[in-house]
């Protein structure tokens, strides 16, 4: 289980390298267009092998640059420079690969933008959106088109293209595919209702069914206190108020409002979800529950790890998150009170039936190769290599993923994962109940049977393991919400606009400040009509042309 943690880690770790607008290196990179680490020492030109895993003879050399996440750690002798993954690559695909410098993740990104905006990328770069766009429009990379379609393996394909093409969608301009993304599973952003089982029993409620329900539950947790704490609330709310972990996001959805994210509409037009209609009816909920002292009145300052503090003491039963959730922070409750049964549920509508959730919206690291590279083929090698290692048909090398304490599958230098990884372990772990066994499972479907089952057995230890994956866990519900195609894709893919880059920080920071002041009750409902004028007026409307255009020109 500790591998699925580790996995989320290197995305985070990715995503923090790569989406802001500061990183790189001020002029290491060679423009030799042979790939040779040194002017003058360039091999006589290898071959390029079709096979999607076939071996450069004479060796290339391929340069790039890394990001080290804290809690990365190396075997005794090995580094980021000389590990299994670069000695797999010389030995398995003849490609040498050198990094250019590695910095921890905190450092990444500013050393990172100051290479893109210098031209001094290595032939082989990981970068967010807006540093792609950047990159396109300098004409600094190559098209991978080509090279995709020669070189990918059909295993890395089904990869790729399985996230409803949500990754391929954002890395394409005109028509043209400029790099490859590290895919991730969007059904794992959808949103869930965390709740204390044991406190809905203690007070005689069901489980939720409806908006009407969740006002219910959180009044009667509130007046009944069933911990014991005089300070109880019926719902936990962070300052962030768009987070994915006591957010309210998924409260919204049972309005059918999405906000920050991009709908298409009756007309077929993108619209911003945060300006409907549905919204307001939605902080109108939040509203009436906060003045009712069913939310803590100073959510307004208080971040995750505040609400944490609360759930684990026993002042909240009531929680909107996410799957990850399981494993952060609920086992702090459950270790302080091993009667803390938090459970999830699908999210509910106003009208008492079931609630689409808003899936992730992919990629946020994507990789490209450097303009004049001489085998941009092969970082689709790369890869190649990487999904082999992990989905291939003898299964995940654990050589290449380490152990428990060495994170190996965090070196490697291109990385994605299945889209749907998660949902798959749940689905194999449903077949280990059902035979009552893990013959024939996945590695890790096997390996998280084998926890639960441990936890079922009473190691408590594995309580994250049975919340998430188990009978009735988080992914039961991810299961539901795709089976029953409960979700919404944000129709809004690419890269971010003109106007989102000069006015998108002053629009986020008027949505998020006006929102708070209405739930808080400091200016009326209605203010939220006025944000709707002014957000149209400070940059939205030239904004919503753009992602218009945007949508057009796919």
């Amino acid at each position: 289980m500790k591998k699925i943690l580790w996995m989320a880690a290197l995305v985070l770790s990715l995503l923090v390298s790569a989406c802001s607008g500061e990183g790189g290196e001020t002029g290491g990179a060679s423009n030799d267009p042979t790939g040779a680490s040194e002017p003058g020492t360039a091999e006589p030109a290898a071959e390029s092998n079709t096979d999607p895993l076939g071996k450069y003879d004479p060796p290339i050399v391929v340069s790039t640059v890394r990001s080290l996440n804290s809690s990365i750690k190396f075997a005794e002798g090995e580094s980021i420079d000389n590990n299994i993954w670069y000695r797999g690559y010389k030995d398995d695909l003849g490609i040498e690969v050198k990094n250019e410098w590695s910095v921890p993740d905190t450092q990444f990104v500013q050393k990172l933008n100051v290479s893109v905006a210098s031209g001094a990328i290595p032939d082989i770069t990981p970068v967010d959106l807006a540093q792609l766009q950047k990159l396109v429009d300098a004409d600094m990379i190559e098209e991978l088109t080509s090279v995709y379609d020669d070189y990918a393996s059909e295993l890395t394909k089904s990869i790729i293209e399985g996230d409803g093409g949500n990754g391929l969608t954002a890395a394409t301009f005109d028509g043209k595919i400029m790099a490859m993304p590290s895919t991730v599973s969007t059904l794992d952003g959808t949103s869930l209702i965390w709740i204390r089982k044991d406190w809905l029993d203690a007070v005689g409620l069901p489980e939720p069914k409806s908006l009407s329900d969740i006002q219910t539950i959180a009044k009667t947790f509130a007046e009944k206190k069933p911990s014991g704490h005089e300070r109880t609330f019926g719902i936990a709310i962070e300052k962030n108020i768009f987070s994915g972990y006591a957010g309210i996001g998924g409260l919204a959805a049972g309005y059918g409002a999405y906000p920050e994210a991009w709908l298409e509409n009756a007309s077929g037009e993108l619209v911003y979800g945060s300006i409907q209609p549905e919204m307001k009816e939605a902080l109108g909920m939040l509203q009436e529950m906060f003045k009712a002292g069913l939310i803590d009145p100073e959510f307004g300052v208080q971040d995750a790890n505040k609400v944490n503090e609360m759930v684990a003491s026993g002042q909240v039963g009531l929680v909107y998150g996410q799957h990850w959730n399981a494993f952060w922070p609920l086992p702090d409750s459950f270790n302080n009170d091993n009667n803390a049964d938090w459970t999830p549920y699908p999210l509910v509508s106003k009208d008492g039936g079931p609630a689409k959730s808003m899936l992730g919206n992919g990629p946020a690291v994507f990789y490209v190769a450097k303009k004049g590279m001489k085998h941009p083929e092969a970082l689709i090698k790369l890869l190649n290599y990487n999904l082999e290692k992990q989905y291939g048909p003898n299964g995940r090398d654990m050589e290449f993923h380490g152990d428990n304490v060495i994170p190996a599958y965090m070196y490697a230098a291109v990385y994605a994962q299945h889209p749907q990884q998660n949902i798959n372990i749940y689905r194999d772990v449903v077949k280990g109940f059902a035979a009552d066994s893990g013959e024939g499972l996945s590695f890790d479907g096997k390996d998280n049977f084998e926890s639960i089952k441990k936890y079922m057995n009473g190691d408590k230890a594995f309580w994250g393991s049975f919340k998430w994956s188990g009978p009735g866990g988080a992914l039961s519900v991810e299961d539901y919400y795709d089976q029953q195609n409960l979700t919404v894709s944000n129709a809004f893919l690419g890269a971010p606009t003109a106007t989102m880059l000069t006015k998108g920080t002053t629009l986020d920071t008027l949505e998020l400040e006006t929102f708070t002041k209405i739930i808080m009750n400091t200016v009326p409902l209605d203010e939220f009509d006025t944000f709707v004028e002014n957000w149209k007026k400070l940059g939205g409307d030239e904004i919503t042309k753009e992602v218009n255009d945007w949508a057009s020109a796919k």
